[in-house]
């Protein structure tokens, strides 16, 4: 175990992932893994500032589960890394990162459904996503 892999972990990025978002080779990310070298402090400071983002965003989505007194949340999840950039992540794995903070800390029950399948759905996607801040 290595700071790298517990921060991998914390973000929901696979190893995959987590070399395209870092732009470093999937053996680099292997090795970081691995405990084989040493992830550079600039690695470790990108997935610190993408758990940041996901803190925040999900504290976003719990201020306006309470606003709108919801008993039940039904969150829109992306098809793909295509879709997950167009909402601002890097992936779908990060996006899973804050969704995951989003259910956990609701404490209500939750329904994952597939973004825009429902008009209710895409009505609050494009509703929530408006009042997002991403950097």
């Amino acid at each position: 175990m290595t700071p790298f892999t517990l921060l991998l972990q914390l973000s929901g990025l696979s190893q995959r992932e987590a070399a395209d978002f870092l732009g470093a080779s999937p053996s680099s990310v292997d090795k970081w893994a691995r405990g084989a070298r040493t992830a550079p402090d600039g690695v470790l400071d990108e997935l610190r500032d993408l758990i940041d983002r996901q803190v925040e965003a999900a504290g976003q989505a719990l201020d306006l589960i309470e606003e709108k007194k919801m008993d039940r949340v039904e969150i829109g999840f992306p098809a793909g890394d295509d879709e997950a950039r167009a909402l601002g992540w890097p992936c779908v794995g990060a996006w899973k990162g804050m969704a995951a903070r989003v259910v956990a800390e609701s404490g209500l029950p939750t329904d994952l459904v597939p973004r825009g399948s429902t008009v209710a759905t895409a009505a609050a996607a494009r509703q929530f996503e408006g009042r997002l801040k991403h950097p």
